[in-house]
């Protein structure tokens, strides 16, 4: 069974990462002021999304019944040195990023896919490049479920932007419960 994922080790990885591709520093919050340029600062915040009936039927349709989702989102802060605030600095970073995390990243026996890898500039004067890199992952969870019954069937009626409806039917069967 794949290990969960470690918010600390996916963090971890990344830096090390930066560290080897860059050669700069890499800050963890650790230092606010009087830091040398060029460096990194990161910072990571997670969104924990709970069991809810229609993905426990969506996963459990896929074979994993005790399932959870989450999304990592870390936060890269690039500080060019005085003389390289350019457009070509920002851009050779952005490009080195990218070359980095092509699809994701590996982590302990874990393989994490990147959803997106975003840009922007920050700064009174835009010249600190800020990224966002997003990783999503499914987790096990312990499986201490109560021992309530397992619902039979599932009714839906899912309405879209233009009114249109498709009702439909989970049936426990299709769920693999």
């Amino acid at each position: 069974m794949a290990e969960i994922v470690r918010q600390a080790d996916v963090l971890k990885h990344i830096i090390a990462m930066l560290t080897a591709e860059f050669k700069c520093k890499v800050y963890a919050d650790e230092v606010r002021e009087d830091f040398r340029k060029p460096c990194f600062f990161i910072a990571a915040t997670s969104v924990m999304t709970p069991k809810t009936m229609i993905r426990i039927a969506r996963l459990c349709a896929a074979g994993k019944k005790d399932a959870a989702g989450g999304k990592t989102r870390l936060r890269l802060v690039y500080y060019p040195k005085d003389a390289e605030k350019n457009e070509i600095t920002y851009m050779d970073v952005v490009d080195r990023v990218q070359m980095l995390f092509p699809v994701g990243i590996q982590t302990s026996d874990r393989f994490l896919k990147i959803e997106s890898i975003e840009d922007d500039r920050v700064g009174e004067e835009d010249d600190i490049l800020a990224m966002t890199i997003v990783i999503p992952y499914i987790e096990r969870t312990n499986g201490s479920q109560g021992s309530g019954d397992m619902m039979e069937e599932v009714n839906m009626n899912v309405i879209d932007s233009k009114e249109n409806k498709f009702p439909d039917t989970i049936t426990k069967e299709e769920t693999g419960g």
